[in-house]
């Protein structure tokens, strides 16, 4: 049994994922690297077969349909009986001491989850930059200048709303087990869903002050993040399968869902400005179905904390009535 599996969702991405498989195997620690192609109709498997005659720990599982990146890493997520699971992408780079960096530290304090910084390169001959500021400020006014702290939810429940991404958490397997933790099975936004399950199941966590991956956002290549065509609207069923961690847990709805709002009024924000023009009118219809769930009293919840966002929330849900 290794002590880590790395999983990586793979489709058609046959010219980045060898730089990525690089990256992972200059991590000199005990690994299991699962990759799952997602039905590619380039050479991804055949990179990745090159690959696994020179590295034994990598191993691949084809998908005979396109059943997008959640079910992906579900789908490895069932096989994987190793201590720690990291859920990386493939077009994406693992720093080198990335994971002997953080597991030592998993195993000294006893914590399920642990976050890291991550980088950003935008163009490939640039110097990987800073993550977007909406994260940036909330890792630095939470940790300072400490190189790492053990965080407490309820003290920090803003990192809740930091981008949803899945690469920069390493979760021990047995609190995956236990919890039921899984991706959305959505094509869009498959991601905020464990995000959210990861960090309010385990109340507390380990945030390591240092970069330790690099997010690729690749000019001229399709990526999830920039796509605003009839697929964004799947994040409607993303938002769902979230919303039922607090229809199920009381718990979580008392504390977080008021933060849940505040995150999915500025999602939609953020997909309204760009989707594309004949689709807003179906778009603004699925929001206001979406907030079925907002009552009078998560209404005064949030207003105390943001009362435009309040507002527009009340708003958005009224709007097709």
């Amino acid at each position: 049994m290794a002590k880590i599996s790395i999983v990586i969702p793979a489709y058609n991405i046959a010219s980045l994922i060898g730089q990525t498989l690089e990256s992972v195997v200059r991590n000199k620690a005990d690994m299991d690297i699962i990759v799952v192609d997602d039905a590619s109709t380039d050479n991804t498997c055949e990179v990745v077969e090159q690959y696994m005659q020179v590295h034994q720990n990598i191993r691949l599982l084809r998908s005979e349909t396109n059943t997008g990146p959640g079910v992906a890493r579900n789908r490895a997520l069932a096989l994987v009986d190793s201590e720690y699971c990291l859920f990386h992408d493939a077009d994406d780079l693992l720093g080198e001491d990335a994971v002997n960096t953080v597991l030592p530290l998993m195993d000294s304090t006893g914590v399920d989850v642990a976050a890291f910084r991550y980088s950003v390169l935008r163009t490939a001959d640039e110097i990987p930059g800073e993550m977007p500021p909406v994260d940036k400020n909330i890792w630095d006014g939470v940790l300072g200048d400490r190189e790492s702290a053990i965080v407490e939810l309820d003290e920090a429940a803003q990192f809740l709303v930091t981008i949803n991404y899945p690469w920069n958490k390493i979760i021990r397997t047995s609190f995956i087990r236990s919890t039921n933790w899984q991706f959305s099975t959505a094509r869009i936004n498959e991601d905020i869903l464990p995000h959210w399950a990861a960090y309010m199941n385990a109340g507390r966590f380990l945030a390591i002050n240092t970069s330790l991956t690099t997010h690729r956002l690749v000019p001229g290549r399709e990526q999830h993040t920039n796509t605003f065509d009839e697929r964004r609207l799947e994040m409607f069923k993303a938002l769902e399968d979230t919303e039922k961690l607090f229809a199920e847990n009381r718990i979580f709805r008392a504390k977080y869902y008021p933060v849940f709002v505040i995150f999915k009024a500025g999602l939609l924000e953020w997909v309204n400005r760009q989707i594309r023009q004949d689709l807003r009118s179906l778009f603004r219809e699925y929001a206001s179905y979406s907030y079925r769930h907002f009552t009078d009293e998560d209404f005064d919840r949030v207003y105390r904390i943001n009362p435009g966002i309040a507002l527009g929330s009340y708003r958005t849900k009224h709007s097709h009535r």
